[in-house]
């Protein structure tokens, strides 16, 4: 059974998680998408963000196998540098292609 990995990133590290995921061999492809984040911890918004009251993050989900997470997860850390960026990993119970 696969994993998907998903990760919330800051949109100025955007480009740097696809510049990482894109130079993995064991990533044969992710999603990434443009979503509010809302959170109570107010310290890392922007004033403009604390106004809007969330803040605008890159979410990237990569499918992978389970034995190749511990391995992604280190090759990502770069991109965080002093931060720390927030995943969560869920179990997929069954993935394909529709149609030919």
């Amino acid at each position: 059974m696969d994993e998907l990995l998903v990760i919330l990133v800051p949109r100025e590290m955007h480009e740097d998680m696809v510049d990482a995921l894109m130079s993995l061999q064991a990533v044969s492809g992710f999603t990434a998408s443009a979503v509010s984040g809302f959170s109570r911890e107010h310290s890392r918004l922007s004033l403009a963000e604390q106004v809007e009251g969330s803040r605008r993050i890159s979410r990237f989900e990569v499918l992978h196998e389970p034995a190749l997470r511990q391995a992604l997860l280190e090759a990502l850390a770069p991109v965080a540098g002093r931060d720390s960026l927030r995943y969560w990993v869920q179990p997929v119970l069954e993935s394909g292609h529709i149609g030919s």
